[in-house]
């Protein structure tokens, strides 16, 4: 996918839910108030949204978008809610007590979530529903027992009130399984997957991304089901996250007329092409 080089600034004053940062914008300018869309929230949708800003920015001369430091879903439904923002990135399906008649929910995409091993675990390429529910609570706890190394298994894992560990639980652990103890929990993806890809005999589940093809993990599949575009329209491949945007009951014209775009038969052939599920 086409990372875009727009700008991104950081989101600080009225967004307590995002990161403490400085705006690095000119608040003189009013011109670039009325006309750039500022888009925070919810690391998981950017790689989405740069996709369609890219190909935005290609078609409308004027246009111009301003990426505020990723933060959370929660971020971005409050970053729109106090005017801070124009798109709210959110990496799950928003409430209607959430949008409380203020916010408008316009879903993207369906991402999967992949269970992930480091390299070296070698042996095992494929994992089943009851062996990740046996990994996450303690009974299995050698990679001896899967048919991998003689390795004590490493698991990484998000607090419970993350919406990828809503979705493990959804999907395979059941919402009654206790942790085991020895899990090391994070409450952020690139932290989780950074250490996740420094650390030997690990395992993770995490959204999929283009970085993971760079480092040293293997997707595993679960199943014998690949967590691949196809499998994720046929509802094969269970373990998936919902990505979309809020938008403000009453948007700029900007943001209207980027909002239509997404919506158009261009944009959601942006997304097709670049092998996203288009969600419904």
């Amino acid at each position: 996918m086409n990372f875009l080089s727009i700008r991104h600034t950081l989101l600080c004053g009225a967004l307590l839910l995002l990161t403490n940062c400085t705006n690095t914008s000119d608040s003189t300018d009013t011109t670039a108030v009325e006309t750039t869309i500022k888009i925070g929230g919810s690391s998981e949708v950017y790689e989405v949204l740069e996709a369609l800003t890219d190909a935005y920015a290609q078609k409308v001369d004027d246009s111009e978008f301003e990426y505020f430091s990723p933060s959370q879903t929660s971020g971005g439904i409050e970053g729109v809610k106090v005017n801070a923002i124009d798109i709210g990135a959110v990496s799950r399906e928003v409430t209607a007590a959430e949008t409380d008649g203020e916010l408008t929910y316009l879903p993207l995409v369906k991402v999967p979530m992949v269970v992930v091993v480091h390299e070296s675990v070698t042996g095992i390429t494929d994992i089943s529903a009851e062996q990740i529910k046996g990994i996450y609570g303690g009974e299995i706890t050698n990679w001896q027992a899967l048919g991998g190394p003689n390795a004590e298994i490493i698991v990484f894992d998000f607090t419970e009130d993350e919406n990828e560990k809503k979705v493990l639980r959804s999907a395979y652990l059941g919402s009654d399984l206790a942790i085991t103890p020895d899990a090391v929990v994070f409450a952020e993806d690139d932290e989780l997957l950074a250490t996740a890809a420094n650390t030997e005999f690990s395992i993770a589940a995490i959204p999929l991304e283009d970085d993971l093809s760079e480092l040293p993990l293997t997707i595993l599949s679960i199943e014998g089901v690949e967590p691949s575009a196809e499998n994720m329209r046929s509802g094969a491949y269970a373990m998936t996250l919902s990505l979309g945007v809020v938008l403000p009951e009453t948007p700029t014209a900007a943001t209207t007329a980027f909002t239509e775009f997404i919506k158009s038969e261009d944009g959601e052939a942006i997304l097709t092409d670049a092998d996203y599920v288009l969600a419904q």
